[in-house]
């Protein structure tokens, strides 16, 4: 996928503003999600009733504009052969479209496969940071091997059905069906459907809309917002796949940076932007994604996430963000389908690492976290 040149003078012209205000003071996000082994995977229809005893971690959600009104859910489990996760997004009214696709829930989530690749800037090569680089072979000759991420059930759901199961593909990560990508990027400027050897899409997905959000919300979320119900996206993937060049290779005991992206319905009057999506982490860094090797499924546990609960508000979006609202946010890419994943932001100060309240002491995120200014993220999301 390339991507135009108005998108890109833009991104340019924006890197050379001011860096935009970050919103990492007022966010505090959990660093890792911890996948225990069951012997009872979930059935893939979207409804959530198998979750009940599951571990789960409730995440702050941010944008170029601020945070979102709520905390997202994330549930994980897996068992020999494939990993299972369920993502819930609560919302203040339920919207859906045949039509367009802007009016719809989207969701991605974005795993670490190279080693230096980053969550900002969608693995951030820095021999992939223009599409003419990209283009000269950036990424075709290996020099940005060690960025690569993959990018996973990319989904926007105008094609598709509430409680359906829709599932993999051959020969590439494009679904034609129910536009439930599986991709791979070296940065925003180099990302594709996985197209290499053996490509394919080993993703399988189920999509609900529900007036009552799942019993572990209350648990995680004091005082959340009035909500008209939660859409719930109920995900699986093979452990390990016939494209290892382009995809996470996981297995029991690993642990594996990763990250979830959102983009709102209800953004704008015309739906959502690309620019505009939310992103896990505080939109700063990886979180730790934890194959449990201790071979058993806890009952009725949950793992507190809610740390920024009282910390993340609109009133600080609006005080903090004045130069990233609806202007940016209402910036599109021209890019076909390339409303894409995860992602980003931009100054390169480091800080101390944060952990929030339950999250396991000690984990590998407590190495790798940034302090990010926002202008990168404009630029990634920019080109999405």
């Amino acid at each position: 996928m390339m991507f135009s040149k108005q998108s890109l003078a833009l991104a340019t012209a924006i890197l050379s503003a001011s860096p935009l205000p970050s919103h990492s003071q007022s966010c505090e996000s959990p660093t890792e999600i911890l996948c225990q082994r069951t012997s009872t995977p979930p059935t893939v229809d979207g409804s959530f009733s198998e979750w009940t005893s599951s571990q789960a971690i409730a995440t702050p959600l941010v944008s170029l504009a601020g945070p979102y009104p709520y905390h997202a859910l994330m549930f994980c489990s897996y068992d020999d052969s494939k990993l299972y996760l369920g993502l819930e997004y609560p919302a203040s009214e339920f919207s859906f479209n045949t039509t367009d696709k802007h009016f719809n829930a989207a969701t991605a989530t974005m795993f670490q496969v190279g080693k230096d690749a980053t969550f900002y800037m969608m693995g951030d090569c820095p021999f992939a940071a223009t599409e003419a680089q990209c283009a000269d072979g950036g990424a075709a000759n290996g020099t940005c091997a060690d960025y690569l991420v993959d990018i996973g059930a990319h989904w926007e759901l105008a094609t598709t059905e509430q409680g359906v199961e829709y599932g993999t593909n051959g020969g590439t990560g494009n679904d034609e069906a129910a536009n439930k990508d599986d991709e791979y990027a070296y940065s925003p400027f180099c990302r594709f459907d996985d197209d290499l050897t053996d490509a394919a899409n080993e993703w399988t997905g189920a999509w609900t809309w529900g007036e009552t959000p799942s019993s572990q919300y209350a648990e995680l979320v004091a005082d959340a917002p009035a909500m008209a119900g939660s859409y719930k996206f109920e995900l699986t993937r093979t452990l390990t796949t016939a494209s290892p060049e382009t995809d996470a290779q996981l297995a029991p005991g690993d642990v594996v940076g990763f990250g979830i992206a959102y983009w709102d319905p209800l953004e704008t009057e015309t739906g959502w932007t690309d620019a505009g999506h939310y992103v896990s982490g505080c939109a700063e860094d990886w979180m730790d994604l934890v194959l449990d090797d201790d071979g058993e499924m806890a009952e009725g546990t949950v793992q507190d996430g809610d740390a920024a609960t009282e910390d993340v508000t609109m009133e600080d979006a609006e005080s903090t963000g004045d130069g990233a609202t609806a202007e940016n946010g209402d910036v599109t890419a021209e890019n076909g389908d390339g409303e894409a994943a995860s992602s980003e932001n931009g100054e390169t100060e480091e800080e101390t690492p944060g952990t929030a309240e339950g999250t396991t002491e000690g984990s590998a995120a407590a190495v790798r976290r940034f302090g990010m200014g926002m202008a990168a993220m404009v630029v990634a999301s920019v080109v999405f």
